[in-house]
């Protein structure tokens, strides 16, 4: 799984709150991971001065040379 941080910003830019997910787990996929950043992404909106919400998606990728 991707890892994921969803950042709320206040009117100058600034991360006033950050969330990290690195796992949801589950025995079988019950709950799409982009459905849990939008709840995050949702819930960080409402939050008292966050006027704009980003989310950031980082994968790891390993090359052979």
């Amino acid at each position: 799984m991707a890892q994921y941080i969803v950042t709320g910003r206040n009117t100058s830019g600034e991360g006033i709150v950050a969330v990290t997910i690195s796992a949801i787990n589950q025995d079988s996929q019950v709950v799409a991971d982009m459905d849990v950043v939008a709840a995050v992404r949702s819930l960080l909106d409402g939050a008292p001065g966050v006027v704009s919400v980003q989310a950031q998606k980082y994968e790891q990728v390993i090359t052979n040379v």
